[in-house]
């Protein structure tokens, strides 16, 4: 005869062996459509594993067969709780990995129960890009502005954007890039060199950086002086005797592609000396200023002045000369 507590023994042990007669009939499912990734050599790619549970109820550990060397996998996580039906896998691909098409296995598996799914991964070539300035050397005078072209060649897989950067500019030299930030093939680069920019030739670099490739191209810049000229005096002092004569020559240096005419003239002189250049308007670099003096001229020493004026400027150099017996 089963007593009452027998009775309730009975049903506890019944709904136990029926939940475990339950569970053994319970399944879960992976789609079986192939997952296709395609990842780059250095590079990450993300998908979705999902499961579908029918009457089943426990953990599910998920691992991955096939992989290459060089490829590594992760799940997260790793094992769904017993209601879990989705976990996210990382592959992760070296850059040594040759680039081609894999067929790799996702497998879920809880106890004795395993599934697979046909995971098929296509390495790509490494993203990359190149560099180019268009042109490489460029001449701009003091006040004024250059550009130059700088091209962005992209390989199959890089399609980031390019963050660009001038190193190297001297003071008073600045750089405008136009985009500064590309997403297409070109920017273009305006130097500005202010008036105060110091002449000279300068290596410039440009660099570009995206998705941490960093590539640079070096372009050379020559600040040349604003059109002008400077005089000397060969001698710089003379000494002239009463009634004799006395030459120097007057010496032009031209910058900046300056061109003009110069006209000569000469101021101080004492009375009784009288000049004459040759030529007295100098387009070439040089003239001959020749200094005669009258017998009576009084001697002493006197600071002449030999001016020169074109192109609007207005320069001077400075002749010592002395009149002695």
């Amino acid at each position: 005869m089963t007593t009452k507590r027998g009775k309730k023994l009975l049903g506890v042990i019944g709904v136990a062996v029926a939940a475990v007669l339950l569970a053994g009939c319970g399944d879960f499912k992976l789609d079986t459509t192939p997952i296709t990734m395609s990842v780059p050599q250095g590079r990450s790619g993300t998908t979705k594993i999902t499961v579908t549970r029918e009457r089943f109820d426990g953990e599910i550990s998920f691992s991955l067969t096939g992989a290459p060397s060089g490829v590594t996998y992760k799940f997260d996580p790793a094992k769904t709780d017993k209601k879990g039906t989705e976990t996210t896998l990382t592959l992760t691909v070296a850059d040594t990995v040759a680039t081609q098409k894999y067929t790799l296995k996702v497998v879920a598996q809880s106890g004795n129960k395993k599934k697979e799914r046909t995971l098929e991964l296509t390495v790509q070539v490494k993203p990359d890009f190149t560099l180019a300035a268009t042109p490489t050397s460029l001449t701009v005078r003091q006040g004024a502005s250059g550009t130059v072209t700088v091209n962005i060649t992209r390989n199959a897989t890089f399609t980031g954007a390019v963050a660009l950067t001038l190193e190297g500019a001297p003071a008073g030299v600045t750089g405008t890039f136009s985009p500064a930030s590309v997403t297409g093939a070109s920017s273009t680069l305006t130097l500005s060199v202010a008036p105060t920019a110091a002449a000279g030739t300068y290596s410039l670099t440009i660099r570009g950086k995206g998705d941490g490739i960093d590539k640079t191209v070096a372009v050379r810049l020559t600040v040349e002086p604003l059109p002008d000229f400077s005089m000397s005096l060969s001698p710089a002092a003379v000494t002239l005797k009463p009634g004799g004569t006395a030459t120097v020559a007057v010496n032009l240096t031209r910058v900046g592609g300056f061109a003009d005419a110069v006209e000569l003239s000469v101021e101080g002189l004492p009375v009784g000396v009288t000049p004459a250049f040759e030529p007295s308007t100098v387009t070439a670099n040089t003239s001959t200023l020749t200094l005669t003096s009258v017998p009576t001229v009084a001697t002493g020493s006197y600071q002449v002045v030999v001016r020169g004026i074109g192109g609007g400027k207005n320069k001077t150099a400075i002749l010592t000369l002395t009149i002695a017996p």
